[in-house]
């Protein structure tokens, strides 16, 4: 290891604090009453025996002695007021309870006039709220059942009010973990804690079991994001790997209303792979945007490709608004090979894009129209791409005519395209200019909605296949859509076998789409191919679409009825005219008899050949304790690949499996199974994978923390249920 990544080690000293609610602090309390003069507020101190002393000018309750003042609660075996000084002094099982958050301690003081206090030898619960799901773009989102009511545990020696802004607790800690001897802690002279905002620790140790395990000279942690646990680690063993120590170590440097900057540093260790090291830095800002940088290098010996050992990745996406109508989107990705991703960040990134991307595109959207400029250029040499150096593009959006039921559509395109191939020097390359338009009427014809339409496209082609002539293609596109709606209420009441049904109603929406395109003046095959632009070749077809929707109303919680779609089914066919045939006989249907439970299914059949091109199948059942979920692809001479996942939670335990079976080889593809167990603050996973060989990971997680630190779970994706139209 060399000495650079020796001193990052020592200095990689991120923590997360959890979030502390320390309400100021008002004292005062119960049973019998006396008004104590105040300039605000009246406080009302309620006790077993309530006596006002005139000479000292101080009231003195005792026994069972509460106040209730401001939203706080104060408890205490005595409680004495000095009213000359506005101070309040609590003794004896003082319980302070605000906002949900409990304190805790022997003795208390408070200053109503300076509004400044402590509580010594301080416990505290404080509730844990779960972080904002919605706004956690940059990271997974949690499962539902696994986002639990935790509460912080905090004991202090002192907890000082500061200000109205800041709380100081003097040598304490705070904890996740009930009972007195937590398995963690994060234990500091002294935690300077700003309500709803943030908490900034100094020279703090992070304890586990006892056990010193962290210094952290500085940190700052805000009050939101606290789904992670900030420093992560997963032990485990792979067959591509040998055993292997993940590790993510977050940290907080910026984090000002207007711009954050958050992230984590990687630390990994794999046996046959050697050290990882990476930093992945998260930046949001009202004037600058918001977007990541990432940066990874392994020093990997044995690499499975004929590659230098010094292996990397560093990317940069980022997306701002340049004006109020205009945001640029940026991506840069730049690999040392084109197998990284997929050996080290195979589930966070390669399962969702196998090609990176590379890309500036600014896009500028107004009432009227909408305009684009696309940067797209290949970084590294070592994939296919199509390079769009650059595209200008001008839509405008389909408009009325003055008055008139004619609709009116512009499509301009402008693109200089070049085609490179991974590892060749041959290309292809021209500059294309594509005008597109369309002409439509919105007419009715009885009950059914009539738009016939056409366009007409214009397209400059720099050159041809052959690459020494230039040519101008033209297209004319008529159509025809035809559609209409019926639909019918059936007073059906089912209210049996776990079903509310309080009448059905079936929607019926038959359409037809007509399409028509002679042969273009200049044939695709004479044409280099980029794009579906080029492919455009004469066509002469129509679609018949038949839609049903079957609705209901069920009653809610709170005895109201809404409503929901129990079924949808969509047959269609599609009737070529050249060939004087019907082909791509197709449904698309959904089922959903229970809220818990549904299916849905998409399928097509190549009349001609007699067999179904595709077909895809899911059912899912999600109701406590099971989460139960298959699903089957189909696609006709290449691939017959079921899913299945189940999920079960008992008490404590939680059991998930996933298999991928591939029958066209007759061979599972990819099987797991996790074992889970609650714990009093901890949760704690044993996963076994194998796909191309056997995978074992061990990792721990807080109830508070519950996300995963690394994708390397498989899960199973349910079907998401349609919108759903009132009736």
């Amino acid at each position: 290891m060399r000495p650079s990544l020796k001193k990052s080690i020592r200095r990689l000293a991120f923590l997360s604090f959890l979030t502390l609610f320390i309400p100021a602090i008002l004292a005062h309390a119960k049973d019998q009453e006396k008004a104590i003069a105040d300039t605000t507020t009246p406080i009302q101190i309620h006790g077993d025996v309530v006596e006002y002393f005139q000479e000292e000018n101080k009231t003195i309750g005792t026994g069972h002695v509460v106040i209730d003042y401001d939203g706080a609660k104060l408890e205490a075996d005595k409680i004495t007021v000095y009213m000359g000084m506005k101070k309040a002094v609590a003794e004896g099982n003082v319980t302070l309870t605000q906002g949900g958050s409990v304190f805790k301690g022997p003795h208390a003081e408070y200053d109503y006039e300076k509004k400044i206090g402590y509580v010594d030898k301080m416990s505290a619960t404080v509730p844990l709220t779960p972080p904002d799901l919605s706004k956690q773009s940059t990271q997974p989102a949690l499962p539902v059942n696994e986002i639990t009511n935790q509460e912080y545990f905090i004991k202090a020696r002192r907890i000082e009010k500061v200000s109205d802004t800041q709380f100081r607790a003097v040598d304490s800690y705070v904890t996740t973990c009930c009972g007195d001897s937590p398995f963690y802690k994060i234990q500091a002279r002294q935690i300077d804690i700003f309500p709803k905002d943030k908490i900034v620790i100094r020279n703090a140790l992070m304890y586990i079991k006892g056990v010193p395990v962290l210094f952290i000279p500085y940190f700052v942690q805000p009050m939101v994001d606290f789904n992670r646990l900030p420093v992560e680690l997963v032990p485990g063993k792979s067959r591509e790997w040998g055993a292997f120590l993940l590790s993510k170590w977050r940290y907080n440097l910026v984090n000002r209303e207007d711009f954050s900057v958050k992230g984590a540093a990687l630390l990994d260790y794999r046996e046959k792979r050697g050290f990882g090291e990476g930093l992945d830095t998260y930046y949001h800002g009202d004037k600058v945007g918001h977007g990541v940088i990432r940066g990874y290098y392994a020093n990997d010996n044995e690499s499975p490709i004929n590659a230098t050992p010094d292996r990397y990745r560093a990317q940069w996406r980022h997306q701002s608004k340049i004006t109020k109508d205009t945001t640029m989107t940026v991506e840069i990705n730049k690999l040392s090979d084109d197998q990284i991703v997929k050996d080290f960040f195979y589930r966070e990134e390669y399962e969702r894009s196998v090609v990176p991307d590379n890309y500036i595109s600014i896009i500028t959207t107004k009432p009227e129209y909408t305009f684009s400029i696309l940067e797209r250029h290949r970084i590294d040499e070592f994939y296919s791409s199509v390079n769009r150096d650059p595209e200008l593009r001008f839509d405008t959006h389909n408009r009325p005519i003055g008055n008139t039921p004619f609709y009116l559509r512009h499509e301009a395109q402008f693109t200089n395209l070049q085609k490179e191939f991974s590892r060749q020097s041959d290309e292809l390359h021209v500059t294309r200019f594509d005008l597109n338009h369309t002409l439509s009427y919105a007419g009715h014809v009885g009950g059914f909605a009539v738009t016939p339409r056409i366009g007409a496209r214009e397209t400059f082609y720099s050159r041809d296949l052959a690459g020494d002539t230039s040519h101008v293609r033209s297209i004319v596109d008529p159509g025809l859509d035809i559609s209409t709606k019926y639909y019918k209420i059936y007073d059906v009441f089912i209210n049996r076998w776990g079903l509310d049904y309080n009448q059905i109603r079936h929607t019926f929406e038959p359409s037809l789409s007509y399409n028509y395109r002679p042969t273009p003046t200049v044939f695709y095959t004479t044409l280099q191919p980029f794009d579906d632009i080029d492919a455009l070749d004469k066509q002469h077809f129509a679609r018949f679409y038949f839609q049903n929707n079957f609705q209901t109303k069920e009653h809610g919680s709170d005895g109201t009825l809404s409503s929901r779609e129990i079924a949808r089914i969509g047959p269609y066919v599609d009737f070529n005219a050249l060939n004087s045939r019907l082909e791509n006989l197709g449904v698309e249907a959904e089922l959903r008899p229970y809220s818990w439970l549904g299916m849905n299914s998409q399928v097509q059949m190549d009349t001609h050949l007699g067999k179904v091109n595709t077909a895809n199948f899911d059912i899912y059942y999600d109701r406590n304790p099971w989460v139960v979920g298959i699903g089957q692809r189909y696609l006709l001479d290449e691939s017959s690949q079921t899913t299945a996942y189940a999920e079960l939670k008992i008490k404590d335990w939680e059991f998930k499996v996933y298999e991928r079976f591939e029958f066209q080889e007759n061979k599972s593809k990819e099987f797991e199974a996790t074992v889970s167990k609650y714990w009093n603050c901890i949760i704690t996973d044993f996963t076994y994978n194998h796909a191309e060989g056997d995978t074992f990971y061990f990792a721990i997680r807080l109830k508070a923390f519950p996300a995963l630190p690394f994708s390397l779970r498989q899960t199973y994706n349910q079907p998401r249920a349609n919108a759903i139209r009132e009736f």
